[in-house]
This record gives C-alpha cells, sequence and structure tokens, in this order.
C-alpha cells in the first residue's frame, strides 16, 4: 500500500486529508505517516501565511493591536511548550500540532483600505456573517497562546472539551462575537472547526485552505463579486 505521505507529494493532497479524517483516531501503524502528512502540509501552509503577511503592509494594512506583527513563526522553544501541551492535554489532532509547529502566530486582523477591512475604523458591519462585511482575516494561535488560554482562561483543565482556537468573525471585525473552537483532547488526524460561520463541519485543513486561497480572507467567498479587487495580489490556488 502506497503511504499517505508519498501520495500527498504527489499532488493527492485533498484525497488524502479526507481519507486521514474518516480513519477517526489515527492506528499506531499509520501514525507516523500521518503526521509526515501534516508537517509538510504546515510547512507549505507557512510559505504562505509568510508571502501574505509580508504583502500585507505594503496594501496598507495595520494591525488591529499594534504590538502583534501579522506572522510571527515558531522558534525552537514552541516545539517544547508543544511537547508539554500534547502530554497535559492527552493529544493534539496532527493538523493542530503540525501548525502550532510550523506556522505560528498569525494575525491579519486590522485595518486595510484597499482590502476593506476594519476594525477600528468605520463603518461598523450590521449584518451577520457569513459575507463581504466580514472578511474573516486569518488568525491562529502560537503555542504559548494556547498553553495561555488552559492556564489562564480554562483553569488548566486538560479534559476540555471546545477549546477556543481563535475569534471568530465578528471579534475579528471588532463586534461581539465567539470563537472558532477544536474539540480537545483528540488523537485525530484533523480537526472539525467549530464555530465558523458558514461552514459547518470544515476542518482546519479545508479552512486553511480556503483561506489561502482568499489571500487569507476567506469571508470573500460567499460573494466573490463583491471582493475588493487587491485581493488578487494575495490570491494563489492552494498546493497543500
Amino acid at each position: 500500500m502506497t503511504s499517505y505521505y508519498s501520495r500527498y507529494l504527489r499532488g493527492e493532497h485533498v484525497a488524502v486529508w479526507e481519507e486521514l479524517h474518516r480513519l477517526g483516531p489515527v492506528p499506531d501503524e499509520l501514525l507516523e505517516d500521518a503526521a509526515a502528512v501534516a508537517e509538510e502540509t504546515m510547512e507549505r501552509v507557512a510559505q504562505h501565511v509568510s508571502r501574505v503577511a509580508a504583502a500585507l503592509p505594503e496594501l496598507g494594512w495595520t494591525s488591529s493591536d499594534r504590538l502583534v506583527p501579522p506572522h510571527q513563526p515558531p522558534t525552537e522553544d514552541d516545539n517544547d511548550v508543544v511537547d508539554a501541551l500534547v502530554e497535559r492535554i492527552g493529544g493534539l489532532p496532527l493538523s493542530v500540532e503540525a501548525c502550532l509547529r510550523r506556522v505560528g502566530e498569525v494575525w491579519f486582523a486590522g485595518d486595510c483600505d484597499l482590502l476593506f477591512l476594519t476594525y477600528h475604523q468605520e463603518p461598523v458591519p450590521t449584518s451577520a456573517p457569513p459575507g463581504p462585511d466580514f472578511p474573516d482575516p486569518l488568525c491562529l494561535p502560537s503555542s504559548y497562546q494556547v498553553a495561555y488560554v488552559l492556564d489562564e482562561e480554562m483553569g488548566g483543565d486538560a479534559s476540555l472539551g471546545r477549546f477556543p482556537l481563535a475569534p471568530d468573525e465578528l471579534h475579528k471585525a471588532n463586534v461581539p462575537g465567539g470563537t472558532h473552537d477544536v474539540e480537545l483532547p483528540s488523537l485525530n488526524a484533523d480537526a472539525v472547526l467549530l464555530g465558523v460561520a458558514g461552514r459547518p463541519g470544515i476542518t482546519l485543513v479545508e479552512y486553511l485552505r480556503e483561506s489561502i486561497a482568499w489571500g487569507g480572507f476567506p469571508g470573500y467567498s460567499f460573494q466573490p463579486d463583491l471582493a475588493p479587487e487587491a485581493l488578487i495580489t494575495l490570491r494563489v490556488t492552494p498546493d497543500f
């Protein structure tokens, strides 16, 4: 049987992840193979994130938090933090673990006239997501942020349940809202990302694929005709 990783490298990105997702908890004999797919996937995601992050300031983008850059790649120390999280939680989905190890913190929320992106600026959205009023800028946590939420906001409870991985579309537009969550602990290859408007059942890898396809702002996919022209400079066909 050809390995998932070999098939993935041949370009069967969607098929491989769909099959891995259907496995549920990954059997021990497939764990190394599936983990290699997750690592390769998130290496590619990181490259796309870095590209978009470098281009955003040139479009006039400013972060919603002046202390937070659009992308903060992980360091060697992050691996130690992730190791501790896996031990404490009792298992992270392979996609989430690889994302923490390879992608790091992503924060595309902010203000940008060319991208119709508002946070501090008017007008405040009056509709509800999904839709072009909510571009859903890509936001992902660092391993340190996950550890902080676990310790400070969840009381260190490793039994968890729904874990807030990122702010939702409303919060990213500076409107009171909720979060995008994953179920933890989990030994699955991929995690269903809960709370994503208009995308029930979407997994983390699928969401990242959609986000990168829309230059980091997947909310525009719901009404492409209303997407800003400048977005074309950020969009690309995902290779993961």
